[in-house]
């Protein structure tokens, strides 16, 4: 408990030491005021001088200078601390050493926990606010010690009896909701899966809710999703608040005898009566550390986070990258590989080999496992077992980013300019990008290069379908003008016809350099005529390898294949 608390603490030196000492100076101001106040109101009644006046109004004012001052301080110290922790965050994600790590719900539910927004339970598990909600706490106590000893001047065993009860009473109230936060914490995919729900209704699938009538049914998606989620919330809490009726009891009586035991005193006369505006008042700040404030449910919530936040960065990196592919021979090696999940291998004892400068269509069957030799091929995922060397080094240690550019059949949209939809932020310039845009048959496009693409925002424009893939190929087509020495393009125009995508391949092969080894992949066998060599997949190996002629005059599958898919465009 005491090294997750100080874990907190050590949170402030993300936040500067400014705003962390000024923030401090307000909280020591908001713990002291209180029983200040109460001496100075009981001196006031005791005294009715004109400078007695002035210091309990200064002393009031103070405190709502001081609460003011706080809301603010807090705020920025809170985001600062946040906005650390998820670039952290962003840094160890892109420091994983595969996809199957980002994508395994240990990562996604420790990610979520880190940036919970508190969607749908009024609550959120921010690092930043459990950070200040533990400076806040450390200083109401010390607010609640310091009224107790100015109730102490008058009875030690009602300043401590109060100060008891009160600590007795939050232990209690904070068990209770610990429970219910380790109910909401147990299931953080159902969470996930009610704000999905949630988006697709607004934004993701708003089209078709709206042309096919679909409201009332994510409506009823999103009522079960979210009673999946949270239905065991609110059971544990009803559970809780059944349970607090003794607390309630206990509270009245303390609340009774913070001011009725001075005012006894008073009506026997062994009270000042000046003294019982002091008392009631020292009595009710000791109270007040047994309300469970906003900063306790800040602290319990947002420690979670922050231990997801130390559990994801000890999680193993990938090496630094720095290896280089130079003129990369890429080998694999009798390679292994399925899913994680799953237990039927996609890849069975894949082997091959693809030498600097070839032009290779990949082909097979839907399923074959294409794909997936394109994403062990980028390290985006290990071998089950096996090896995948680039340039005689395993993948895992070449920066795939020195080396390969990848064209996907689901190419990404970035909400930016079209420029950086381009470059990918790679340095280049304006001639470079318009080169690429030609080569991609992007003629068009040449002249809006800083045109936003984010539809979204303020002035951004849609491009058609195939306007957004010649960016994409532009996109491609750039990094291999920037150095990158292999190029795939994975199924890109799956949608196009026959011809439009034998005319796309044609173009992109033609522009690319002698020395760049290229990787057509395609479940068209008509469309990879470009190619110098032809690979088929099938049962997750190589079946056939060698040129169209030479796999026709084989009579295996590609023969076969090729056939039938050629007598379709002869009816």
């Amino acid at each position: 408990m005491v090294r997750e608390r100080l874990r907190l603490l050590r949170l402030f030196g993300y936040a500067g030491r400014p705003l962390t000492v000024a923030l401090l100076v307000v909280q020591v101001a908001r713990a002291l005021l209180p029983a200040a106040q109460a001496v100075a109101v009981g001196a006031l009644v005791a005294r009715p001088a004109l400078g007695n006046v002035a210091v309990v109004a200064a002393l009031f004012l103070a405190d709502q200078l001081a609460w003011t001052a706080f809301v603010p301080l807090r705020e920025l110290v809170a985001k600062r601390i946040d906005g650390e922790l998820r670039a952290g965050l962003r840094r160890i994600a892109t420091a994983l050493p595969t996809l199957a790590d980002l994508e395994s719900r240990d990562f996604q539910d420790r990610a979520a926990r880190v940036v919970d927004a508190g969607i749908g339970i009024a609550r959120e598990r921010s690092a930043g606010n459990a950070a200040t909600g533990q400076v806040e706490l450390m200083f109401r106590m010390a607010g609640a010690v310091a009224a107790a000893g100015v109730l102490a001047t008058f009875s030690v065993p009602l300043a401590v009896g109060l100060l008891v009860v009160s600590l007795v009473g939050r232990a209690f109230l904070r068990r209770e909701w610990l429970a219910m936060i380790a109910v909401l914490d147990a299931d953080t995919a159902a969470q996930r899966h009610e704000h999905y729900v949630a988006e697709q209704a607004v934004i993701g699938a708003a089209k078709d809710v709206r042309l096919f009538g679909l409201a009332g049914w994510f409506t009823g998606r999103f009522r079960v999703a979210a009673h999946r989620a949270y239905g065991p919330v609110y059971r544990r809490m009803m559970v809780a608040l059944h349970r607090q009726w003794w607390f309630v009891l206990l509270a009245a009586v303390t609340g009774a005898a913070a001011p009725g035991v001075p005012a006894i005193s008073v009506l026997n006369g062994d009270l000042d009566p000046a003294r019982l505006v002091t008392c009631v008042l020292a009595g009710m700040g000791v109270l007040a550390i047994g309300a469970m404030g906003m900063e306790a449910f800040d602290i319990e919530y947002g420690l979670r986070g922050v231990t997801a936040y130390d559990e994801l960065a000890a999680m193993p990196r990938r090496g630094d990258g720095t290896g280089s592919a130079g003129e990369p021979v890429i080998r694999f090696e009798d390679v292994v590989f399925h899913y994680p999940g799953t237990d039927r291998p996609v890849l069975d004892g894949f082997s091959l080999t693809l030498r600097p400068g070839e032009t290779v269509a990949v082909v097979g069957e839907n399923g074959a496992g294409k794909t997936t030799f394109v994403k062990l091929l980028a390290g985006l995922y290990r071998p089950t077992s096996g090896r995948v060397t680039v340039g005689g080094a395993d993948s895992s240690t070449v920066d795939a980013n020195a080396w390969l550019a990848v064209l996907f059949q689901d190419f990404v949209h970035y909400p930016a300019t079209m420029w950086d939809n381009i470059t990918s932020l790679t340095p280049g310039d304006d001639d470079a990008v318009r080169e690429a845009l030609h080569d991609a048959g992007g003629h068009e496009l040449a002249d809006r290069l800083d045109r936003s693409l984010w539809t979204e925002g303020t002035g951004g424009t849609d491009l058609s379908g195939g306007q957004w893939q010649r960016v994409a190929l532009a996109r491609a087509l750039f990094a291999i003008g920037a150095g990158r020495r292999v190029l795939v393009l994975d199924e890109p125009t799956a949608h196009l016809d026959v011809r439009a995508e034998a005319d796309f391949h044609e173009r992109v092969v033609s522009r690319v350099p002698e020395t760049t080894t290229t990787v057509l992949i395609s479940h068209r066998l008509s469309t990879v005529r470009p190619a110098g060599r032809i690979v088929l997949i099938r049962d997750g190996r190589v079946a056939e390898d060698g040129t169209h002629e030479e796999l026709l005059a084989l009579g295996g599958d590609y023969h076969r294949f090729f056939t039938l898919q050629a007598e379709a465009f002869q009816r």
